[in-house]
């Protein structure tokens, strides 16, 4: 079975749904012929291989709206001879290409968001992105909640499944969480860890205003627009000494920050933030989690008062009552941290996420209105896919 992935990018371009396209790659390249595309870092385009499947980054011109310009991907898809193409959205211009090209392979869509904060860029690309819907034999989304809460779906509710994300859990699985380097000044107090790109609806500022009064050091990993205002916010109220960003770091410093945490914040603010990744990575390691109640899929993985709590977004003083109570409870943090383990493990593993959507392919390739085992979907009856 020969399966074109089509993304925005690959790692080591890092990113939630480059963190999702590599871990697709990985687990289904085994029991496929499997070519990705997705657009490189500069304007000469270069192939590689990854392991068990073709990668080939295109020339990039430019970008504009956060969308790479890739004039070859035209010319690339005229040349696929795929059985399947799976691509992710939102990735307007993929999206665009990929219709114009006539392509005849079965479409499976990736819905990983909807567009939010770019409402104009939103509305231009609306009737685009439900004639690719209607061309689609399938829509995957993380979670129920997103098809339920998306402007875009629900008209489209009886071709989508969910398929929960899943990370390669073993680095963190592997971290012994009783060696706690507390070398730092500082290091006495807890240490809470949020992780992610610095974009607005990450809601950083929320969780630097909520640990302001609060005995606890934060530590945020990433990088991105909006470090500056974010080290100006955090010098401006004082906190120069027990908040710090540390900027994009590699994974073995990432790992020694979740094996140093006591706790992991994710205080995302917008429906941007369809899922939360990271938030795996620290259930891995054994870290109870605070997060918020988006109407997205972050509401399905930190089962509130389980694996954590969850709070209101916008909210720095909710934010800071429930980061106060793991701060105070080492016991209740080790509590939640081997239930959110547990719960990562169960549910959230990529093999789990690839054996899915290898039934998916398969059911895609078999049949011309596939119909999909119901235990791929989570939700009502009713959503069980007839196409």
């Amino acid at each position: 079975m020969k399966v074109l992935q089509i993304g925005k990018f690959y790692p080591p371009h890092w990113g939630g749904m480059e963190t999702a396209l590599k871990d697709i790659c990985e687990t289904t390249a085994p029991h496929l012929e499997l070519d990705v595309v997705v657009a490189g870092e500069e304007r000469i385009g270069r192939k590689e291989d990854g392991p068990g499947f073709r990668i080939e980054r295109l020339a990039r011109w430019g970008t504009v709206c956060s969308q790479p310009i890739c004039p070859g991907l035209l010319a690339y898809l005229r040349r696929s001879r795929a059985a399947i193409v799976h691509l992710h959205e939102p990735n307007p211009l993929a999206m665009a290409t990929f219709l114009v090209s006539g392509h005849p392979a079965q479409l499976v869509v990736h819905y990983h968001s909807d567009i939010v904060r770019q409402k104009r860029l939103a509305c231009l690309y609306r009737p685009i992105l439900e004639r690719g819907l209607r061309r689609a034999v399938a829509i995957l989304a993380g979670s129920q909640e997103l098809i339920d809460n998306s402007p875009v779906l629900g008209r489209f509710a009886s071709k989508c499944i969910v398929v929960p994300f899943g990370i390669d859990l073993r680095p963190f699985l592997a971290l012994a969480r009783e060696e706690k380097p507390a070398e730092q000044p500082g290091g006495d107090l807890p240490l809470v860890l949020a992780v992610g790109r610095l974009s607005y609806y990450k809601g950083f500022h929320y969780l630097i205003e909520a640990v302001r009064h609060l005995p606890v050091r934060l530590v945020i990993a990433g990088d991105g627009e909006m470090k500056p205002e974010l080290e100006r916010q955090a010098n401006r109220l004082g906190l120069s000494g027990r908040v710090t960003l540390r900027g994009s770091v590699s994974t073995a410093q990432l790992l020694s920050l979740y094996r140093a945490a006591d706790l992991f914040c994710l205080p995302s603010c917008e429906r941007s933030e369809a899922f939360g990744l990271v938030q795996l990575e620290a259930m891995g390691a054994g870290l109870p989690i605070v997060s918020t109640d988006l109407p997205t899929g972050m509401r399905s993985i930190n089962v509130d008062g389980q694996t954590g709590f969850r709070v209101a977004p916008h909210d720095a003083a909710a934010l800071a009552s429930a980061i106060a109570k793991l701060a105070a409870d080492p016991g209740l943090r080790a509590r939640m941290g081997t239930a959110a383990r547990r719960r990562a493990q169960t549910h959230y593993c990529r093999e789990a996420m690839g054996r899915r959507i290898l039934e998916i392919y398969a059911s895609v390739i078999s049949e011309s209105r596939p119909h999909f085992p119901f235990h791929l979907t989570v939700g009502r009856p009713a959503r069980e896919v007839m196409l």
